[in-house]
């Protein structure tokens, strides 16, 4: 047999990994999530402590329904947000505290259904109060009904205009929420980048650098093409399911190796093929002939080795 049946064989005789939680306590209803305790039905997430229903999002403490939220404390529904506390339903919003139903704010304190303010405090739907109307205002909205509230605060932000792509401390950089990166082009619900292209879902840790068709990312990839759910690679190429890595291709739950060429659940390895150790020479000389294989089949992804 080829490469291709090889790898099949291979892959489909081996356990695959039913949960990617790791150095985690109490967070079983859950999956791909790290560092964390006592959090529940969150996803891929990391550094969370006492959180519910939270997915792409990291350091965040007694928090609920947050997507791609970072360093939030007692926070709940919110969105693509970092560094907020005491708030509910914020949409990008930064550095938030003791406020509800904002867009796009800024260092906002005890705010209520405001859109694009930085810097302000004590404002109900973009108009500012003092500190006690403040007070009497809010405690009559929140006897409001929630549609009603929703549909103050969605009419004030129609009223205003949208930046086009979200991006944060960025540089020369094409797409959208976008954090902490520079020189990439298509790049989507990443931080941390570096000179990259068509890259997706790099929120956990530190992003991609000179890397091609990546994401979702676990933690910091470099000089890779075609790797998703992974961490700690160097120079890999159609990666999935691995951790700490470097010059291997087409591998699957594949751990703390080096020098892999179509290697499925193992860990600790260097100069294996299909999970064979071989010497350096002939593992240079037989990757060839299979890479020569890959390309004349037409395969392009592990997708497509896997089902070809």
């Amino acid at each position: 047999m080829g490469f291709i049946k090889d790898f099949q064989k291979l892959y489909w005789s081996l356990p695959q990994v039913h949960n990617w939680t790791r150095q985690s306590t109490n967070c079983e209803y859950g999956d791909i999530i790290v560092v964390s305790k006592n959090s529940y039905l969150c996803f891929n997430s990391s550094n969370l402590e006492n959180c519910f229903y939270c997915y792409y999002s990291r350091q965040n403490v007694d928090c609920s329904d947050l997507m791609f939220c970072d360093q939030c404390n007692l926070c709940y529904n919110c969105t693509d947000s970092v560094r907020c506390y005491n708030s509910n339903h914020l949409e990008w919003c930064e550095s938030c505290t003791d406020s509800e139903y904002c867009y796009y704010g800024k260092s906002l304190n005890n705010c209520f259904g405001c859109v694009n303010l930085s810097h302000a405090q004590y404002y109900i739907f973009n108009e500012k109060y003092t500190a006690e109307e403040y007070k009497n205002r809010i405690s009559e909205i929140k006897k409001w009904p929630a549609a009603k509230i929703e549909k103050e605060f969605n009419a004030l932000k129609f009223k205003h205009p949208r930046v086009y792509m979200h991006q944060n401390r960025t540089e020369n950089c094409f797409g959208d929420y976008v954090m902490n990166s520079k020189n990439c082009y298509y790049i989507f619900d990443s931080n941390g980048c570096e000179d990259c292209l068509y890259i997706t879902d790099t929120v956990l840790e530190k992003g991609c650098k000179d890397c091609v068709d990546c994401g979702p990312i676990g933690n910091t990839l470099e000089q890779c093409y075609d790797c998703c759910f992974c961490g700690y690679l160097f120079d890999c190429k159609h990666i999935y399911w691995c951790d700490y890595l470097s010059d291997c291709e087409w591998c699957v739950n594949l751990w703390d190796s080096k020098h892999c060429f179509g290697c499925v659940y193992n860990k600790n390895k260097e100069y294996h093929i299909l999970n064979k150790q071989y010497e350096p020479a002939e593992y240079k000389k037989k990757t060839a002939q299979y890479k020569k294989e890959l390309a004349e089949a037409g395969v392009k992804d592990l997708y497509e080795l896997i089902h070809a």
